[in-house]
């Protein structure tokens, strides 16, 4: 093995560079570096498939050596499956669940096999990254990719995960001018227009990007109420990039992105109404309000409460790497975002004032990160070590306002003279203060040694702590008193420490360059926290959560005659402890905790198939199959909850994906048209969802259970025409015009009676033109 010599000249030399990149990394806004994950794609022969590179591993690798499961949708994928919003992902990456909570399309909850994140808490189990960066920003446009690694990615990523990771990459700027725009007109007066352009400004040592989109659409669900249309599209984002590169060997990048959102919210439907005693006197006007309804279908609702979703967020991130020795890599990756957010919704979905809630903007939110890793390279041994920082602050803001509806009972025995006012019951404010404080530190490693040319072993570890902090009081503003005389409904703050070690291994054994075989096992850790709204002091807090992923898989590539295929297929079981599961309590104010089911397993099998069958011929097949199951689950409230099913995680997912092209005689260019056929089983959206002998329970299974669906996309391309930089193309989105639900509201079994569910777009045409030059 041949070992590198450092001599005094070298050591002085590697001297400097180490000053330079801390100069860089804290003076360049004291941000330091990310590492851009990228999908990219050589230029492929005719009737061929393209060959792809993910940085699964935070390094560039062909997707055929990595050894976990990854979908990875590049740049022209993106832009012909029409993904433009986060709930579109689903389509393009089997697999990945998405579901809307609160009967919001803005409040998106990610699972990748079966783990997600428990309503109301902090810690998710699937994590999105922009840049590398967490939590960044979600929104899709001048991509390279988006990547999604299904199972644990506790050991080299920055924050701890159970189910996997997104990760979304931007482009960068490059040494050549280039750029686009983009305009689409369609149905409901959708209007869009996106650009990006950049090149350099000094060769190939400073160069810039910058681009923007605007999405605009009318809203497609009336509100009779009032008259307003609800699930409109009104967003803004920006962003800009500078790339330094003042010498070989070392690279400083920098982006600033700001985002906006200002919509009218989304229009969920009321789907039951459950008997109760404490809405028995408006129960009547509650089940005529459910025929109109139905008579109505899911577009036209009329609920009482001003609807609305507002974001205003604007953050900065910095990457600084430097290439110290042919061996040795310093990496520094910061970011720091600052964001309001609030939104207003009517969780009943009538006219009555039964349960309103509204999110007001308040104070901005901060959040930073840092994360800081030494790579090596020393011939068959690659080694990555690192420290990562993450710290979220929010200040004290009124966490929600509400309007609740509380009977006569309730008001007895809060305030006597109350029940003898409105003997059938009044809709009582509620007004929760609150604020948290987040962080977390780990320390972490991994090593990847080439055993033998075929062979490769891969190890991993981490050490977490997260420190978690929260504080809420609720007010109730009883009639004709100011607040905050109304009686106090919860407790102080709470805090504390959760700390986890988290692991991998794998192993990846090449057959040939077209075929290998890997096995993983990984360890994974989810945070516990605490109940800001609990009543009860037993629903404080909850532990962690903890998933042991085993994976075995191949991955290859294959030529039969003149037809090409790729393909990757894995099996998977994961061992899942100490479950997170929010439940809505019947309780005065509404409140809803987070509690720890006891263990359950997942198991199921991904396939991943692209095949080029004839030169103008190409067709793609994502699959994922997932059984999942408890071993135990009691809840002290509602029972043994073992035979319900997971929630968010369909049995069945599949996107089929046949695709045409042809190339047009003389200068006319070429034209392409594809079928994006997506399908999900039914599936549970909360956690309580099959009857046990509880009546709660099983009022609650009445509206927690959504049947599968089918959706087809359609879209035709006419690219590169008459031999010029212009392209037009003409898209059809839920061709079918199906009806599909995406999200609910389950208040069934609570003292409000009444669920409801919020659905996918209607059918919608666009046409869309594009101008690019390079």
């Amino acid at each position: 093995m041949n070992q590198p010599k450092f001599g005094a000249g070298e050591v002085v030399r590697a001297a400097r560079k180490v000053g330079l990149f801390w100069l860089c990394a804290s003076s360049c806004l004291t941000l330091p570096s990310i590492a851009l994950a990228q999908t990219t794609s050589t230029a492929p022969a005719a009737n061929t498939l393209e060959e792809v590179v993910v940085t699964a591993r935070r390094r560039e690798e062909r997707l055929q050596d990595v050894p976990i499961a990854v979908v990875a949708v590049s740049e022209r994928q993106l832009e012909e499956k029409n993904i433009k919003n986060v709930n579109d992902l689903t389509v393009v990456a089997p697999g990945l669940s998405i579901q809307n909570t609160t009967g919001n399309r803005n409040n998106v909850t990610y699972s990748i096999r079966g783990q997600g994140q428990a309503f109301g808490q902090n810690s998710p189990g699937v994590v999105a990254y922009f840049a590398e960066v967490p939590d960044f920003s979600s929104a899709i446009f001048d991509l390279q990719s988006v990547q999604v690694l299904k199972g644990p990615q506790g050991t080299l990523f920055g924050r701890n995960t159970t189910g996997g990771a997104v990760l979304f990459s931007p482009q960068r700027p490059t040494e050549t001018l280039s750029g686009y725009v983009v305009g689409r007109v369609g149905d409901l007066n959708r209007h869009d227009l996106e650009f990006a352009v950049g090149g350099p400004i000094m060769g190939d040592k400073l160069m810039v990007r910058v681009a923007g989109q605007t999405l605009n659409r009318d809203g497609y669900t009336k509100n009779l109420y009032n008259g307003r249309k609800l699930d409109d599209e009104n967003r803004r984002s920006v962003r800009a990039s500078v790339l330094l590169r003042p010498f070989d060997g070392f690279e400083n990048l920098t982006i600033y992105q700001d985002d906006e959102v200002k919509e009218s919210g989304s229009g969920s439907s009321l789907a039951f109404v459950a008997p109760n005693i404490n809405n028995a006197p408006i129960l009547s006007q509650l089940q005529g309000y459910l025929a109109a309804q139905k008579a109505r279908g899911p577009r036209v609702i009329n609920a009482s409460w001003p609807d609305y979703t507002v974001l205003d967020g604007h953050g900065i991130l910095n990457s600084t790497s430097l290439r110290l020795t042919d061996h040795i890599t310093l990496k520094n990756i910061v970011s720091n975002r600052h964001y309001t957010g609030g939104q207003s919704y009517d969780l009943d979905s009538t006219p009555l004032d039964l349960l309103n809630v509204t999110n007001p903007p308040g104070k901005k939110i901060e959040s930073t990160t840092e994360e800081f890793q030494i790579q090596t390279s020393w011939n068959a041994v690659n080694t990555v070590v690192g420290y990562y920082r993450e710290n979220t602050k929010s200040p004290v803001n009124v966490g929600f306002d509400t309007k609740q509806f509380f009977s006569a009972p309730v008001l007895g025995a809060l305030a006597p003279p109350l029940a003898l006012a409105f003997p059938n019951g009044v809709a009582i404010q509620a007004i929760a203060y609150g604020n948290s404080s987040n962080s977390s530190e780990a320390v972490f490693g991994q090593v990847d040694w080439k055993a033998t040319q075929k062979l490769t072993l891969t190890g991993g570890i981490r050490r977490t702590e997260d420190y978690r902090r929260s504080f809420s009081q609720t007010f109730l503003v009883l009639p004709g008193q100011p607040v905050p005389t109304g009686p106090t409904a919860t407790g102080p703050s709470s805090s504390g420490v959760f700390k986890a070690t988290t692991w991998n291994v794998a192993a990846n054994y090449t057959f040939t360059p077209n075929l290998s075989a890997y096995a993983t096992v990984r360890r994974g850790y989810k945070s516990g926290g605490f109940n800001g709204t609990a009543l009860s002091a037993a629903d404080k807090y909850f532990q962690p959560e903890f998933v042991t992923d085993h994976e075995v898989g191949v991955k290859g590539q294959t030529t039969l005659g003149d037809m090409h295929f790729r393909y990757a297929v894995d099996a998977f079981y994961d061992d899942y402890t100490n479950i997170q599961r929010f439940i809505n309590l019947p309780t005065t104010p509404a409140s809803t905790v987070t509690r720890n089911a006891a263990s359950g397993s997942i198991k199921g099998l991904d396939v991943d198939v692209a095949a080029q069958l004839a030169a103008h011929f190409d067709v793609s097949l994502i699959y994922t199959y997932m059984d999942a199951s408890y071993d135990k689950y009691e809840d002290p409230v509602q029972g043994d909850l073992t035979s319900s099913r997971f929630p968010n995680t369909p049995k069945h997912q599949l996107t089929l994906t046949p695709r045409f092209t042809y190339d047009l005689a003389g200068d006319w260019g070429s034209l392409s048209a594809l079928a994006s056929i997506y399908y999900q089983s039914g599936m549970a959206l909360d956690p309580a969802n099959k009857p046990n002998g509880n009546p709660a329970v099983a009022l609650s299974a009445m509206g927690a259970n959504v049947p599968g669906y089918t959706r087809v996309d359609l879209r035709v391309d006419w690219r590169d025409i008459r031999q010029s930089p212009v392209s037009a193309a003409f898209y059809v989105r839920n061709a079918f015009d199906k009806d599909y639900v995406v999200g609910s509201n389950n208040q069934l079994s609570t003292q409000f009676g009444v669920g409801t569910f919020l659905y996918g777009a209607p059918r919608q045409v666009v046409f869309e033109l594009r101008y690019a030059f390079h």
